[in-house]
Formats: structure tokens, C-alpha cells, sequence
């Protein structure tokens, strides 16, 4: 039986049968896939620390006709995460990024560009780059990847340009102005828009170069997390570690 490999990222793992481990992980060429790591709770086994989440590896696995779960036949670990998860802040963000990473993810259809997302955010975390700012910048480039992030510059009620504070649309689909807004609860202001234009022109580990309050990171994460919400229909269980 042939066996495929990847470079991948660990999403999450749980414990299956006696000795086995489920393996959620989301490869660079077939995006989501779930698999069995065999023998992976048994003591010395030879995946060692590989499947920690978050974890950078290569995978090797092969699969059968009809079955959904690939079977893992090794793990070859090329960048841990290990480490950070001693942080709750950093902990509690890369729980909610991986959980919104399987849950929006269409079964073994490959995506790079969010393959390339996760590993560069790891790559910034472990860099030392704040977490606020790297959820925020998770939260963009996943609505945009996934084609779901409506346009803040232009009213969708009236077309016109949007020069001063938006607001996001009650049913969560575009943003109006303050003619055309029934109801100001979800605001997006000037100063939110010149961080979602550095989020859009820098890379995650580059040093923000804005000044920016705690309330005003939850601002900008109200917003995305609201139209996140909306198009998920639930609500992220992860969302409510996050205080930030």
C-alpha cells in the first residue's frame, strides 16, 4: 500500500481505542485531514513528542478505499510549539486557532495560503510577537482566505465610500455608514481600519507600529469574531478563553 507524505501542522489529537491516537491535522496539499496514529499511547512509542499540537512535521500515512481516516505510519517533528504553551495567553490562541482551522476547513481540500497563515503565526508567537495582535491578525487573513470578509470601505446600503467610523451590518454581511446604520452596536472606527491596512501589508512577526489600547484590540476582535460567528452558526468554544 502506498504511502503518502506531507509537510503539515498538528491541529489537535485524542486519545482512540486502547492504544491509538486520533490525529487531526491540516496538510500543505490536502488541507483537513483526520487520521489514526497507531500504537501512538503506548510508552517509547515512535512518534515521540511529534503530535504535541501545533507542532510542524512531516507525515507519513497511507489510506484505504472507502475509509475517511487515513493511518499515520510515522511523524517526523521539524518545528515544536511545545514551549509556548506555557503561556495561557499563547495557549488560549493557538487552542482557538485550531479549532476554528478544523471547523471551517472543507474535509482534504487543500488551501496553502491558510497552510502558510498557521505556520507563519507559529513562527511569530514563538518570536515573541503579541498576542493580541497576532489573533487579530488571524482572525483577518482567516476571513479573507476563506472569502467571508466584507468589505469595510464601502457602504453595502448606499455604495458610497465609507470616510469615518463604519458599522457592521445587524445581519453580519458588509458594513454601512452613519446614514444608513439602523442601529450603532458593532463599530469599526478610523483607527481600526489603519490596523486591519498594516495587518493587510505586513507579515505576523513584523513589530506593529501602531499605538493601540487593550479595549481597542477587543474592538477590532468584536468585529471579526462577530461575522466569524455569523457565518460558523456557533459559537467557537475557544472564543471564551480569549480576554483579549
Amino acid at each position: 500500500m502506498p504511502i503518502d507524505q506531507s509537510e503539515a501542522v498538528i491541529l489537535r489529537t485524542q486519545n482512540f481505542a486502547e492504544q491509538d491516537k486520533l490525529v487531526v491535522f491540516f496538510s500543505r496539499e490536502k488541507g483537513l485531514v483526520l487520521g489514526i496514529a497507531k500504537g501512538a499511547r503506548k510508552f517509547n512509542n515512535r512518534f515521540g513528542s511529534s503530535l504535541e499540537p501545533l507542532s510542524i512535521v512531516r507525515i507519513f500515512y497511507y489510506e484505504k478505499e472507502r475509509q475517511d481516516l487515513v493511518t499515520v505510519s510515522n511523524c517526523d517533528l521539524l518545528e515544536s510549539a511545545f514551549e509556548m504553551f506555557s503561556d495561557r495567553r499563547t495557549a488560549c490562541f493557538f487552542s482557538y486557532l485550531a479549532e476554528l482551522t478544523e471547523k471551517f476547513s472543507p474535509y482534504r481540500a487543500g488551501e496553502e495560503k491558510l497552510y502558510r497563515l498557521l505556520v507563519s503565526l507559529i513562527r511569530a508567537a514563538r518570536a515573541g510577537q503579541k498576542t493580541e495582535y497576532l489573533a487579530r491578525y488571524f482572525e483577518y487573513w482567516f476571513l479573507k482566505v476563506n472569502g467571508i470578509l466584507p468589505d469595510f470601505q464601502t457602504c453595502r446600503k448606499c455604495r458610497r465610500r465609507i470616510s469615518s467610523t463604519a458599522w457592521l451590518d445587524p445581519r453580519k454581511d458588509g458594513f454601512l455608514c452613519e446614514k444608513c446604520v439602523p442601529e450603532k452596536k458593532i463599530e469599526l472606527n478610523p483607527q481600526l481600519v489603519q490596523v486591519i491596512d498594516w495587518i493587510k501589508k505586513n507579515p505576523p512577526e513584523a513589530p506593529f507600529g501602531l499605538e493601540l489600547k487593550p479595549e481597542d484590540w477587543k474592538k477590532l476582535g468584536r468585529v471579526f469574531q462577530s461575522i466569524i460567528v455569523f457565518h460558523l452558526e456557533e459559537r467557537p468554544r475557544t472564543l471564551d478563553l480569549l480576554d483579549y
